[in-house]
């Protein structure tokens, strides 16, 4: 199979990758250490794109293009379940108090693809496109337990567990004990592992066959969501998973059979 690929295409979406996980953008230099490239090859990729728009330099950095962005959210904004979640969303962001988000399993990590911003003005805010890690994430944790966690181990030599904070889980045996207790309460928190100073929650979104498909939650500062506030606004997240299921499969079904 690997002789039908096109090395330019491959490199191509090798550089948005990259590019996507940068805030700061990256330079040429920095694009060619990371993979590997002759500078000539990089150099007309590089130019190309940007003609195309996929990609923007500022000064020598690289960053994704308005093009690219567009794509993106056009892929977003036409998937029913993400349109039809909306609502729901916006009710858990009103009722926890607190910034709420819906996201995606995404080759290896979670992509965000719907953000409420909390109503308080001391928030955490997310943008839709942001990815994190699965073993420090609310969301990563839900698709771990509900998703991957027979392939936990596989999945974990390809994405290496980071720490980030003094409380991120980093050994396999203390992650599978969490991933139980994930299972047992039907939610997940990031207690403060990716960010010291940020807790997150997150419950399952399932599909009509029962498999998990997204994971709708809360981003808040720890000192405004402490860990007294925990089950009541896992009720809040459940209830929306609850309404996003019945909106998207529920409906659809009878809408069918009707």
């Amino acid at each position: 199979m690997e002789r039908y690929l096109i090395p330019s295409v491959n490199h191509a979406c090798q550089i948005f990758r990259l590019l996507a996980n940068s805030e700061n953008g990256m330079t040429m230099h920095d694009l060619e250490v990371a993979l590997d490239l002759p500078r000539t090859t990089l150099f007309r990729l590089l130019r190309t794109l940007c003609n195309e728009q996929m990609l923007e330099k500022r000064g020598k950095r690289y960053y994704c293009g308005t093009d690219l962005m567009k794509l993106g959210l056009h892929i977003i904004n036409s998937d029913r379940m993400h349109q039809l979640a909306i609502p729901h969303i916006q009710r858990l962001a009103l009722k926890s108090g607190h910034t709420a988000h819906l996201a995606v399993p995404n080759n290896g990590s979670i992509l965000i693809v719907e953000v409420v911003d909390s109503p308080n003005p001391l928030m955490v805010s997310k943008r839709p496109g942001v990815q994190a890690q699965l073993h420090c994430s609310a969301g990563g944790k839900v698709f771990l337990a509900f998703l991957y966690y027979d392939n936990l181990e596989l999945l974990l030599q390809e994405h290496p567990m980071e720490k980030h904070t003094e409380y991120t889980i980093t050994d396999i045996d203390d992650l599978r004990e969490e991933l139980k207790r994930v299972e047992a309460l039907g939610y997940a928190v990031d207690e403060r592992e990716y960010n010291k100073d940020v807790r997150c929650l997150a419950v399952p979104v399932r599909d009509n066959r029962g498999v998990v498909v997204a994971s709708v939650g809360v981003t808040a500062p720890a000192v405004t969501f402490p860990k007294s506030q925990i089950p009541v606004v896992a009720e809040f997240a459940k209830e929306a998973a609850r309404g996003i299921y019945r909106d998207t499969y529920q409906l659809k079904e009878s809408r069918l059979k009707a």
